[in-house]
């Protein structure tokens, strides 16, 4: 350790040179491995914020989708489904139809009455959430609020949904002059219930979690035959591709560089402990011819070339601390440029501490 401090010192302006080299070295990787970590945290961020809808779709836009409630609970328990809106209807009358909804947001047409609907005190639109018998009638209807409205399906004329009319919009009739009256979704899925009648969804749209096994949802939907036929599941996904994508590539290509750059820390070290110890082979000669063995003049050699190394690496982090701030530094990293670093010079030293002591005399003589 004395030798290796008292070669050291001999030479500070070569140590010097190496220390500042080795330091720009760690302090490059450490940045460049930074940025790795930031790119990686940049796209958990993406998968985290980027929203992703999907809905259920007919064949046709003109068709409204039919699926039942076996596989409108298997998707919703796929673990995929943060949030959703459901939606079904059911023809009453002769021109009327039923729609139930569990979120006045999931039908268009009445989400644009919404500001003008008039309520019965105590109510609004909030009553999609919950299991009252109640509706919302048009105004055409000509029913008062608080009054009992009396639907009969007109699939099955023995059932009627008598729901209390709660609140009242304008307009309410399509093209072919039927009304439309709304309740909550569980009113109507009861009713079949109660009655036998097999129930029906037309409308599913969901917000979706857990976006980077999207490839999981997908398969899973698929399984339940959602990727063609009548019913179709549509996936609002392509901002996240988009986004992630080019987040993915840039780690990998990040990732397949950084092996390359440890690899020239390598190098560098065996390349500057080369040339530095080159000039010294005569010194090594004389170690030996002194009775040093060959153990303890590779261990000088490497000694010496561990504290260029360690001064380099102190001195790279914390340019690397003030450059990116403390998630540049990683003691992993720091250490894995030591390593590939005094593997380099290891070779250096053992290949010196190999010197054949008589042939380098001759040859000086």
């Amino acid at each position: 350790m004395y030798m290796a401090w008292i070669s050291f010192t001999r030479n500070p302006r070569s140590n010097l040179a190496v220390i500042a080299l080795v330091a720009a070295l760690a302090a490059f990787i450490s940045i460049f491995a930074n940025s790795i970590t930031m790119s990686e945290a940049e796209l958990e961020n993406a998968y985290a914020t980027i929203p992703v809808d999907a809905y259920i779709m007919g064949a046709s836009a003109t068709q409204p989708p039919r699926f039942n409630d076996e596989l409108y609970q298997q998707i919703l328990s796929s673990g995929f489904v943060a949030a959703s809106r459901a939606a079904a209807e059911c023809q009453v009358h002769s021109r009327d139809t039923l729609r139930a909804l569990d979120s006045i947001e999931m039908d268009a047409a009445l989400s644009e009455y919404a500001s003008g609907i008039e309520w019965l005190e105590g109510y609004d639109e909030s009553l999609f959430a919950g299991e009252q018998a109640v509706c919302i009638a048009p105004r055409s209807a000509e029913l008062a609020l608080g009054e009992e409205a009396r639907l009969p399906m007109r699939t099955r004329r023995s059932v009627v949904a008598v729901l209390t009319v709660v609140g009242l919009y304008g307009g309410g009739y399509d093209g072919f002059g039927g009304a439309t009256y709304y309740c909550p979704l569980p009113v109507l899925r009861g009713l079949y219930e109660e009655n036998g009648m097999p129930f029906s969804y037309c409308g599913l749209e969901m917000e979706l979690c857990n976006t980077r096994e999207l490839g999981t949802f997908k398969a899973q939907m698929r399984e339940l035959r959602l990727d063609g036929g009548m019913t179709r599941l549509v996936v609002n996904d392509a901002l996240l591709l988009s986004v992630t994508t080019q987040l993915q590539r840039h780690i990998e290509l990040l990732k397949a560089l950084l092996p390359l750059l440890f690899a020239f820390a390598a190098a560098i070290g065996f390349v500057l402990s080369f040339l530095l110890l080159r000039g010294r082979r005569r010194e090594a000669a004389v170690m030996r011819s002194l009775g040093a063995k060959r153990r303890r003049v590779f261990a000088t050699l490497l000694l010496e070339t561990a504290m260029q190394a360690a001064s380099g690496a102190a001195l790279g982090a914390l340019a690397a601390f003030l450059i990116s701030g403390r998630d540049a530094l990683c003691l992993l990293n720091m250490a894995l440029v030591l390593a590939c670093y005094l593997f380099g010079g290891a070779a250096a030293a053992l290949h010196f501490a190999r010197v054949n002591v008589l042939k380098l005399m001759a040859a000086r003589e």
